[in-house]
């Protein structure tokens, strides 16, 4: 996944406005008149399915059919009214804003909530003041995506954000906005403020004190997202606390060129306490931040080496160059404790830069291994700049070897250009017949639809999804597609990163970048990247196509940024034992 930069407008607020944000965000100024919603009981008539059909055509299209969109936010049928409001957003449909902006007023909760969020996919700076009104005053559900929009609004937001959280205030969790929310929308304003540059700390800091655990998760996670030196005493604090998203966010803040020299000492201490922790998230996260102190923390890394969790092995070697340095018995004694080939892979090149005198002879020893992957991680052993003859010969070897993924491997050892052919990509639409439309309409829109469940079939066991079918219609049923066909059969998770992703779905099996063949339009939602949530993996916006990935650990950043279409119910500790190279069977979705 690669994270595509999206242009923010930079229109500031005027100082004149910030007694009008005060009054909004502490709800004095409007009533917000938001109701707790209503359902619609009626039967699925052919209209229904028209009019929900049109506008799966009109966010996959990117039309922005205003008639069409204003027809669709007077319909009676509150879900069509919610997700109509989000396509605005979707599309871009910069003419439907001001409509956004009254929506966060609608009766129906859903809908306002709507609303909100696709002001933010939308970057709606004009809509700044109305989304202080919804943080200040809307229901919950309203006021968490105001203040999520607020933050992807960004720069503009800021005074917003700021004064939510307490900016002049005496005792900040008890008199300012954020206080009198519930604790879903504290945490929201928390994440918004990651979003800034720089991030207001100061502003942060007090909540780490806060007892619902969704905002100290969100607190600490500023600090150690944005790398916040001037929080990390106050997280440090936390090592031991109850919630282990929080002790997760607190390892990865204890890198020795965060804490400094005047935290180091304490620093050190904690990450002996962490990497030990009963979770294996925060222990690799730990064993990352630990190998930045080097010799001081040597033997605690060096002990992560026999850890029971296979990621947490991963996360040791990663860093391992900065442990052991030169020293050849550490290197062999880590090579010796863990005899799994993505540990093995990953010590090779960092000994191998360093020049230590290890490790003999086993990229021939793997050029000549049963197993395609270990032939191909036989050429990764040193950078292509640093490559001797004998590299050079051995890929020139395994250029006829019969595994075409070796093939590959070898071209691109040698710089030789893969002529292989290969569709366009491409984020232009392709039309489709709105009988197509329909179709889905009638799957996954209609009123009591279930929504699907898909089994991921790995050498580790069997994962469990739930697809967000009435969210994400249009990924899903591509993703279906590509279940059923059989595309999904017979590859290796390609990339898999401890304690973030586990990514699957190059239909060439290796990783090496093949595509399905078409191109997905994003489908952004209220869905956030949660543990096992599934989401599509791109390369930029609208450029999805058979990847996906699953979420070892809550992603905040990734909100709004990529498409969530589905979540694992079953099977999390099969997710958790996955690393890189491993085998992915099949996915099935009866």
């Amino acid at each position: 996944m690669t994270h595509a930069p999206r242009a923010h407008q930079s229109r500031a607020i005027p100082r004149l406005l910030l007694s009008g944000l005060a009054c909004a965000l502490l709800g004095a100024c409007a009533s917000s008149g938001v109701g707790r919603g209503t359902t619609s009981s009626a039967r699925y008539s052919p209209e229904s399915l028209r009019r929900d059909a049109a506008l799966l055509r009109l966010v996959d299209q990117r039309v922005h059919d205003t008639l069409l969109i204003d027809s669709l936010l007077q319909d009676p049928s509150p879900d069509r009214r919610a997700r109509t409001a989000l396509a605005i957003g979707q599309v871009r449909m910069t003419a439907r804003y001001p409509a956004l902006r009254r929506l966060l007023l609608d009766g129906d909760t859903s809908v306002a909530a709507n609303a909100a969020y696709a002001m933010g996919i939308g970057r709606d700076t004009v809509g700044v003041l109305a989304l202080a009104r919804a943080v200040g005053g809307a229901p919950d559900p309203v006021a968490r995506e105001a203040a999520w929009s607020l933050g992807e609004i960004g720069e503009p937001a800021r005074p917003v954000i700021a004064l939510a959280l307490g900016e002049g205030v005496v005792r900040p969790r008890e008199l300012s906005t954020a206080a009198q929310r519930a604790a879903s929308v504290r945490a929201a304003l928390l994440l918004a403020a990651a979003k800034l540059r720089p991030a207001p700390v100061a502003l942060v800091v007090p909540w780490l004190a806060d007892s619902a655990p969704d905002v100290a998760r969100a607190a600490a996670y500023v600090i150690s997202r944005n790398r916040l030196a001037g929080g990390v005493r106050a997280l440090l604090a936390l090592r031991a606390h109850p919630d282990e998203e929080v002790r997760q966010h607190v390892a990865r803040a204890l890198a020795r060129t965060q804490v400094g020299d005047s935290l180091a000492a304490p620093a050190i201490d904690a990450l002996r306490v962490l990497l030990t922790d009963q979770s294996e998230r925060v222990r690799v996260n730990a064993v990352r931040s630990a190998a930045t102190f080097g010799d001081a923390l040597a033997e605690q890394v060096m002990a992560r080496f026999a850890d029971t969790a296979p990621n947490v092995r991963v996360a040791a070697a990663e860093g391992f160059a900065d442990v052991a340095q030169r020293d050849a018995s550490r290197w062999n004694r880590a090579w010796q404790a863990d005899t799994q080939l993505v540990t093995r892979r990953t010590l090779l090149p960092q000994a191998r830069r360093l020049g230590v005198d290890v490790f003999s002879n086993v990229e021939t020893e793997w050029a000549g291994h049963g197993d395609w992957r270990v032939r191909v991680a036989a050429m990764q052993g040193r950078e292509r700049n640093a490559m001797r003859a004998e590299d050079s010969t051995l890929a020139q070897r395994l250029l006829q070897d019969s595994d075409v993924r070796v093939q590959r491997a070898a071209r691109a050892r040698l710089g030789i250009r893969d002529t292989t052919p290969r569709p366009p990509r491409s984020t232009a639409a392709i039309e489709r017949p709105m009988a197509d439309y329909e179709a889905l309409a009638a799957r996954y829109l209609r009123p009591g639809a279930a929504r699907p469940v898909a089994h991921i079939e790995t050498e580790h066991g069997r994962i469990t999804l739930e697809l967000a079918s009435r969210e994400a219609p249009l990924v899903v049923e591509a993703f279906t597609r590509l279940a059923q066909n059989g595309t999904y059969r017979n590859s290796i998770f390609h990339r898999v990163v401890p304690n973030f992703v586990v990514q699957d779905g190059d239909v060439n099996g290796d990783g090496s970048g093949g595509s399905a063949g078409f191109t997905l339009r994003e489908s952004w939602t209220r869905l956030r990247h949660d543990r096992g949530c599934l989401g599509l993996a791109t390369a930029g916006p609208d450029t999805g196509g058979s990847q996906y990935y699953l979420c070892h650990a809550s992603q905040p950043h990734l909100d709004g940024a990529y498409t969530v279409f589905g979540r694992v119910i079953a099977g999390f500790e099969v997710m958790d034992r996955i690393v890189q190279g491993d085998l992915m069977l099949q996915v099935r979705v009866p």
